[in-house]
């Protein structure tokens, strides 16, 4: 029985919604065609400035801003349009051929303000059901706080670039010459800067450099061995049995007593 009473609450709701936006249009629409009451083609456009503008510019905060800007904007759109759609409702009820206003009679009076005022409540609540369901309500918090954040990140952007504007501009400079003399038909190098000439003194000559002969690891021994030959050294004579090395008596020979 709930599931059926809530598919039911859903219909209903759903039908008076669009009731509300169809009372709206067609007040809105009978105002338009006292202000042009030979051109359909302006009535119709009228719609689009009021009840229309007021549902584009709902649904445009809601889904597609993305900067605290385009939030502010849209939601001035929509308080615009929508105040002057309850502004057309008025204007068709007080003129729409009723002479309450007119008689001295409060009862009268009460009952036109009254249906303007109910109006616009009526009105008023749709919107705001629509824009605090969840999803919505998630929707447009989130956006909101995305949105401030892209402004700060483009805020300090153009900060950081107002820093860096010069280097930038050095960084830009070779390649906006170098477009301009292909246009001019500038004959240019990538390789070549184009720097002041210097004065040649003639009488110095150019220091010239030789390059150092490099010897391979692998060959220096050899190599070291080519460049100097082995030097003659004095050996000493072998030593024998009748002349001992230094002096020194062979074991077994005897001191001469001499």
């Amino acid at each position: 029985m709930k599931k059926v009473l809530g598919k039911a609450a859903g219909i209903l709701f759903a039908a008076f919604g669009i009731a509300i936006l169809g009372l709206l249009m067609s007040l809105t629409f009978g105002a338009l065609g006292k202000l042009f009451p030979d051109n359909f083609t302006n009535q119709v456009w009228g719609l689009v400035l009021f009840d229309i503008a007021a549902m584009i510019w709902g649904l445009t905060f809601v889904f597609k801003c993305e900067s605290t800007m385009q939030y502010a904007v849209a939601a001035i759109g929509f308080v615009a349009a929508f105040v002057g759609t309850l502004g057309m409702v008025a204007v068709e009820v007080l003129l729409s051929g009723q002479e309450y206003v007119e008689v001295q009679s409060w009862v009268g009076q009460w009952m036109v303000y009254g249906f303007i005022i109910v109006t616009a409540i009526h009105a008023a609540l749709l919107y705001a059901h629509h824009a605090s369901a969840p999803d919505i309500h998630e929707k447009i918090n989130v956006g909101i706080a995305r949105g401030e954040i892209m402004t700060a990140a483009i805020t300090q952007a153009t900060n950081r670039l107002e820093v860096e504007k010069e280097s930038l501009a050095r960084s830009l400079h070779d390649g906006i010459v170098a477009q301009v003399k292909r246009d001019l038909g500038i004959s240019t190098s990538n390789h070549v800067l184009d720097l002041p000439a210097l004065p040649v003194n003639e009488s110095m000559p150019y220091p010239v450099t030789f390059a150092k002969e490099t010897i391979s690891p692998s060959l220096s021994w050899d190599w070291l061995r080519s460049k100097f030959p082995k030097a003659k050294t004095n050996t000493p004579a072998p030593i024998t049995e009748d002349q001992p090395a230094s002096g020194v008596p062979f074991r077994g020979e005897k001191d001469d007593p001499a």
